[in-house]
């Protein structure tokens, strides 16, 4: 026995269409995302209410971060090296060219953790999984 489905042809047209929109969307959300992360870190470290020591470098008067916050920026060195990019269709990284940027992040047996990243990709998991539900939806419909 056979069974022939008629418009086979058009729904895999359909099908693959539909594929194709869902990862361009799924594509510019995750660099959406990872352009979120990366605005998020700067922002974390450039500002909020640093508690930790006040020294004096150069005649300057700085506010370092305590143990738990986001680093307090001073040079601007750290700010500057952050960036983010695609890896592939579907992925992206948001780091630092700087080595030290993980050592703060996560701390070291003389420096306790100060993340900026970690609190960030929390905050973004939950808005990207929102949003790519929003697009399931939408074009599955």
């Amino acid at each position: 026995m056979r069974v022939t489905l008629e418009g086979d042809k058009e729904l895999k047209a359909a099908l693959a269409n539909m594929s194709k929109r869902i990862e361009d969307e799924m594509s510019d959300l995750v660099m959406d995302t990872a352009a979120g992360i990366e605005a998020g870190v700067k922002l974390r470290i450039q500002q909020g209410d640093k508690m930790g020591r006040v020294y004096t470098r150069g005649g300057v008067k700085h506010q370092a971060s305590a143990p738990g916050q986001a680093p307090a920026s001073d040079t601007g060195e750290l700010v500057g090296s952050i960036y983010h990019e695609r890896e592939s269709e579907l992925t992206a990284t948001t780091g630092s060219r700087l080595s030290k940027a993980a050592m703060l992040e996560y701390g070291t047996a003389k420096i306790a953790p100060r993340p900026a990243w970690t609190p960030e990709r929390e905050v973004a998991e939950d808005d990207f999984r929102k949003d790519a539900e929003r697009i399931l939806s939408r074009v599955v419909r």
